[in-house]
């Protein structure tokens, strides 16, 4: 299998997957929001790979930033403003609460959330850099 799309595959997996996870967990989620993740997570896990994958750190903290404020915020815009609703689509009004393990936190950990696990997907696919 080519690299580059094992190392998209890794993380779309890892940020689509943990997100999944714990949306489950927690208050559980639409098929709107866990579609719009997956098209948004698959959409900038190219991008990196095939235009930015750099090892510079700094690099990968500013992306995926920039990835989870993108996808948070994309997210609510859509859903929350009733657009989807108007289209007939089945989506929360308000932002679930962020739960985990029957603590809820603040609904904006989601944010931090969104940005940390895409950032570990990038990590786990940088590993496939150093091999030959």
């Amino acid at each position: 299998m080519n690299r580059k799309l094992l190392q998209v595959i890794i993380i779309l997996a890892t940020f689509w997957g943990l997100d999944f996870i714990f949306h489950e967990i927690g208050v559980g989620e639409t098929n709107y929001y866990f579609i719009s993740k997956f098209v948004n997570g698959f959409l900038f896990a190219i991008i990196w790979v095939y235009v930015l994958n750099k090892d510079e750190a700094w690099k990968k903290l500013l992306y995926s930033f920039v990835f989870g404020s993108w996808v948070s915020l994309y997210y609510l815009a859509s859903s929350y403003s009733g657009f989807v609703q108007f289209l007939g689509i089945d989506a929360r009004y308000t932002p679930p609460p962020f739960v985990i393990f029957g603590i809820f936190l603040s609904p904006y950990l989601w944010w931090f959330f969104h940005g940390f696990v895409f950032y570990v997907g990038v990590q786990l696919s940088s590993l496939l850099n150093n091999k030959n």
